[in-house]
């Protein structure tokens, strides 16, 4: 577990702009209420791990295409996670959602044709349940597919087990997902006070940049490091 300190009222600087793509993670994931757990387990991990989350959520900007700019944050990304586990039929629209499918498709395109470190591009491909994705899409039925059940714990030991796995030999491994699960459960308890200083909305309420600032904000207070 993460060593404990006093909030402070020292102010957290956000990252640069645009981190490095070595460093930087692509999340493709539904971004609606029914998910958010999910969502935020996964980039939290991802910061915790000393990586930068990225997704469609970054920055809002009316002017600028959807698919280009999904585009360009692929391109800006040597990782991706993308979680395919709404690729199923809408109750009410009487189709299944192809956004994240869609989304996948450009990353595995990118290194299939790209060129220089587009070919080194890694993904992990997340779904709910085992096997699902097969009649939605079944060519991606040789890939290793993680499971994580709907369940936070479950997605954190995914995406730690993943990062971990593919870090270069002369690093140690990133710290068991057991123990990140416990910092997460850590942080969901301790963040208001935080969030309080700041003058924050409470976490539920929080835009994707402010839960991004406040992980951040957190993982600085309990081990004194601004990752």
């Amino acid at each position: 577990m993460l060593c404990g300190r006093s909030p402070s009222n020292r102010v957290t600087k956000r990252p640069a702009h645009k981190p490095p793509a070595s460093a930087s993670v692509f999340i493709n994931c539904p971004f609606d209420d029914g998910f958010k757990s999910i969502f935020r387990a996964i980039a939290f991990t991802v910061i915790s791990s000393g990586y930068h989350p990225r997704c469609a959520l970054d920055s809002t900007d009316s002017a600028e295409i959807r698919v280009s700019k999904i585009a360009r944050l692929i391109g800006e990304c040597d990782w991706g996670i993308h979680d395919i586990s709404r690729t199923e039929t809408d109750p009410l629209a009487g189709v299944p959602r192809f956004n994240m499918s869609l989304e996948l498709g450009l990353h595995l395109g990118a290194r299939l044709f790209g060129r220089g470190r587009h070919r080194r591009k890694r993904a992990l491909i997340l779904e709910a349940k085992p096997h699902r994705y097969d009649a939605a899409l079944s060519d991606i039925s040789g890939q290793d597919i993680e499971v994580h059940g709907n369940d936070p714990s479950r997605a954190i030991r995914c995406v730690r087990n993943w990062l971990s796995e593919h870090r270069n030999c002369d690093q140690p491994p990133l710290i068991g997902a057991t123990a990140l699960a416990g910092d997460y459960q850590l942080f969901q308890s301790e963040v208001d006070a935080l969030l309080a200083i700041r003058r924050l909305d409470p976490l539920d309420e929080l835009t994707h940049s402010d839960f991004l600032f406040a992980v951040r904000d957190w993982i600085a207070v309990r081990v004194g490091v601004i990752q």
